[in-house]
């Protein structure tokens, strides 16, 4: 009994305690923690530094071992006085190179996959910033329509309450048919405001589930807008020196310059340094035997490839207007997307003050009219219509904040100055 009487009072603890409620914060880790575009973008960049390692060890040694061995019979038509035979052929040959001289090829190999992996790094970047975006829009989104639902909510329940006193004063004849008429339209109104209320809670709560993995549960109120820079020239200043999207048309600018060297490269001869052991067993001859060792310098170089050189850099040099044409193009969008962030941001300042005051003059406008419907100075249908002023001012405001905090991470995200 005692057992039991303790695992009831441990269970009721539990059931007691408060459940902690989500920050934007943990929100934004959520979704970084689970979004597969991460994820993806997290294996690019481990492939392109794999890549960068395999140009970079084109630097060093070769060693390779090569070697056969048979079964099989050697007949030199006496040639040498040698009768037929059965042979196990052997040979074995271990070599050794080292490269002196590629021409430029592995430096501009190496700077290829460098860009390479710089662009991987910055696609990286660049798509975490679109995901703390996105998990600070969702979780807005997400206390915004509760906010929204729960006003409807206390709209329709007083609306209800506003039909039944219309039809009894119909009833006794202080009203009008039509006036009982539109309270019914007003409180069919209500129901429907609360329908799509309710639609966009759900929705904005199943895209938080997939955007952070969890659950939403309860959510502390949006924080304070994050530090921003205090300028439009300050803001397009961050951005042109640190958005990860227009390094990473710069990076594959430089990545096309490589190309360039690499192909002009291809023209230009290779000298390497290398030494070879090798033994040899029943080649030639039955009983054949052969031990050899070499070092030296081998080279090469091809002093007329057909045009294929001078194609493939023709080739290159395209690639690399078309890239350095793509790089003016993201600094043309990306100053246009700041601007276009940085106007938003202001413009739901001014948004979130404007509503703010009509909100206060709505609610003070709809105390007054609840007042004078009760002692008879207007009619139900002015307090009805106050009440829906209320809600739609407050769902202004409430939609303006929300914008406001989303356009302030959008801008922080555009200059890469993102704090989480």
């Amino acid at each position: 009994m005692r057992c039991l009487l303790t695992s009831l009072s441990l269970s009721c603890a539990v059931l007691a305690t408060p459940v902690a409620a989500q920050d934007l914060n943990t929100a934004i880790a959520d979704a970084l923690g689970q979004a597969p575009a991460i994820a993806e973008a997290s294996a690019g960049e481990a492939a392109a530094k794999a890549r960068l390692d395999r140009a970079r060890a084109e630097r060093n040694p070769l060693l390779r071992l090569e070697g056969s061995v048979g079964t099989g019979r050697i007949d030199n038509q006496g040639f040498f006085g040698f009768a037929p035979a059965n042979t196990t052929p052997l040979a074995l040959q271990a070599v050794g190179e080292l490269p002196l001289y590629a021409g430029g090829r592995t430096a501009a190999a190496m700077a290829q996959a460098k860009g390479g992996s710089d662009m991987a790094r910055l696609q990286a970047e660049q798509t975490r910033l679109q995901t703390i975006v996105q998990a600070v829009a969702t979780y807005a989104e997400v206390l915004t329509a509760r906010q929204l639902e729960a006003r409807f909510d206390r709209l329709v329940t007083a609306l209800v309450e506003t039909e039944r006193q219309a039809q009894l004063r119909f009833r006794t004849g202080d009203i009008a048919s039509s006036e009982l008429a539109q309270t019914r339209a007003r409180r069919a109104e209500a129901d429907a405001g609360f329908a799509q209320a309710q639609g966009r809670r759900l929705s904005a709560e199943a895209a938080y589930a997939r955007v952070t993995g969890k659950m939403a549960g309860a959510l502390d109120p949006l924080p304070a807008l994050p530090v921003m820079p205090a300028t439009l020239d300050e803001a397009l200043d961050h951005a042109r020196h640190a958005n990860p999207s227009l390094r990473q048309a710069q990076a594959a600018v430089a990545v096309a310059r490589s190309g360039v060297r690499a192909a002009k490269a291809e023209g230009m001869p290779m000298i390497g340094a290398f030494a070879e052991a090798g033994r040899v067993r029943d080649q030639f001859f039955p009983n054949y035997q052969a031990d050899s060792v070499a070092v030296g310098v081998r080279g090469r170089w091809t002093l007329w490839a057909g045009g294929r050189v001078a194609a493939q850099t023709h080739a290159a040099s395209a690639e690399l207007n078309a890239s350095t044409a793509r790089e003016r193009a993201a600094s043309q969008q990306l100053d246009g997307m700041v601007i276009d962030a940085w106007q938003a941001v202001q413009t739901s300042q001014r948004m979130v003050t404007a509503s703010t005051l009509r909100s206060e003059a709505a609610a003070e406008a709809l105390r007054g009219t609840r007042l004078e419907t009760q002692v008879g100075a207007k009619p139900t249908l002015a307090l009805l219509d106050a009440e829906r002023e209320a809600i739609e001012a407050e769902a202004a405001r409430i939609e303006a904040e929300a914008m406001r905090t989303v356009a302030a991470w959008r801008l922080n995200a555009l200059t890469a100055t993102v704090q989480p």
